[in-house]
């Protein structure tokens, strides 16, 4: 379900077919969406999260994302800004989008090398989430032929990239460093939903699930996912999420049985991987049967703040599979 082609706004693709231009259209309002629900979701959860970044706002995009013909629209940099989310740090700090941006923290844009099938975009992102709470965020804006320095601060949030996908299918994922949520989608979610999934997915980033498979020599992508201890492992990590995502919606303020009936939805269904049984996550009933007992546990009142320090605690474990 995955590719790097994300944060697309509109005007990009102006010059391209009809419909090529309807779905850019329609990635823009779900990146936009997407981003201030997560963002909300990053910043409430900061606690629980080891690794942490400031949250600014910025959707960014760079131009060696896109093909011929995009030049135009980066007048202002190779680096700029797609959108800023209303309300957000950058957006107080009178960033827009559109304004190129020339560098970070002093760093200058020109002097970031994309590695393999990366981007700039990706690289200006982790560079900005690598800045440290005592470190100022500093940024060179390009607009309308002038730069100028803007330097704001920005609330420490969960270290994530989350982006809308530019497919079709219905899926949703997380590698540790990149939350993915494919644009039909989240098109066919309301935002309670689309926030269940924002939570499950960076319930496996604050879990670090991925560095715990690697350290255990899991396979997490391959056919023999499903087979053996593979399997074992990647099921178990998959009940882990769903019962931390209970809390991390208690933190950011949603009632936490928004999960369990999500995943008895037929959204649900689509997103557990439809009616074909799964080797890896549990049945639909049985995923909200377990969020259910989490909250009737750990939950009664379904109400943060929550400090869910029985699953957090595993992330110093080894994996067990059993």
């Amino acid at each position: 379900m995955r590719s790097p082609l994300a944060f697309l706004i509109l005007s990009i693709l102006l010059a391209l077919a009809p419909h090529a231009r309807a779905q850019n259209a329609d990635i823009a309002t779900q990146d936009l969406r997407l981003a201030r629900i997560a963002d909300a979701m990053l910043i409430d959860n900061v606690r629980l999260c080891r690794t942490t970044m400031p949250v600014t706002g910025m959707i960014l995009h760079s131009l060696d994302q896109y093909g011929d013909g995009a030049e135009p629209f980066f007048a202002n940099g190779t680096l700029s800004i797609a959108a800023v989310v209303p309300g957000s740090a950058a957006d107080h700090a009178g960033v827009q989008a559109n304004d190129g941006i020339a560098s970070i923290s002093g760093i200058p844009i020109a002097s970031m090398k994309p590695d393999g099938d990366s981007h700039l975009r990706e690289v200006a992102f982790f560079t900005l989430s690598g800045i440290g709470p005592d470190d100022p965020l500093e940024l060179a804006i390009s607009r309308d032929g002038n730069t100028r320095e803007v330097r704001f601060e920005a609330p420490r949030g969960c270290r994530a990239l989350v982006e809308i996908l530019a497919a079709s299918d219905f899926n949703a994922r997380s590698d540790g460093r990149v939350i993915q949520v494919s644009l039909d989608f989240a098109a066919s979610l309301s935002d309670e939903q689309l926030t269940v999934i924002v939570a499950h997915e960076l319930a496996h980033g604050a879990l670090e699930h991925r560095r715990r498979k690697v350290e255990a020599g899991i396979d997490n992508a391959g056919i023999l996912r499903h087979v053996g201890r593979n399997q074992q492992v990647n099921r178990q990590a998959e009940i882990e999420a769903d019962r931390l995502s209970a809390h991390l919606l208690a933190n950011a303020g949603y009632d936490p049985m928004i999960a369990p009936q999500f995943w008895r939805s037929a959204e649900g269904l689509i997103a557990g991987g439809g009616s074909m049984p799964s080797f890896i996550y549990p049945t639909q009933t049985a995923r909200a049967e377990i969020i259910e007992r989490e909250i009737a546990r750990y939950l009664a009142s379904r109400r943060g703040p929550t400090w869910p320090g029985h699953l957090l605690g595993r992330r110093d474990r080894a994996f067990t599979g059993d």
